[in-house]
């Protein structure tokens, strides 16, 4: 259930990417949910796992797209719409639990 690869890159801290993948659906509920995935990591409700577990999760995620995609160029960022969303919503509850374990707080600080 990897999403990392797909919105957040572990070694760039604060950039994110929002609508970078290509659905078997509609893109637009897709990039609303990441948009709300990232606000909600924004204002320390959500927590990222450790970084080893990101890219262990990413080299899975990679793994497992290209046994079910077709190996091609255009096939590198390729989701199925409903799986992606259930995925993305057991995500936000783990990453919720995380947050609330080490005390909510947003992940950038406030800049005056």
């Amino acid at each position: 259930m990897p999403l990392f690869r797909r919105v957040f890159k572990p070694d760039v801290p604060g950039l994110f990417f929002i609508g970078l993948l290509q659905p078997l659906g509609a893109i637009m509920p897709l990039a609303e949910a990441q948009s709300k995935w990232v606000a909600s990591f924004l204002t320390g409700e959500y927590a990222l796992p450790d970084r080893a577990a990101m890219e262990r999760d990413i080299a899975n995620e990679r793994a497992t797209m290209f046994k079910r995609y077709v190996a091609s160029k255009r096939h590198t960022m390729q989701v199925d719409y409903e799986d992606y969303l259930a995925d993305l919503r057991t995500e936000v509850a783990r990453g919720t639990a995380r947050a609330k374990k080490r005390g909510a707080r947003p992940p950038i600080e406030a800049r005056a």
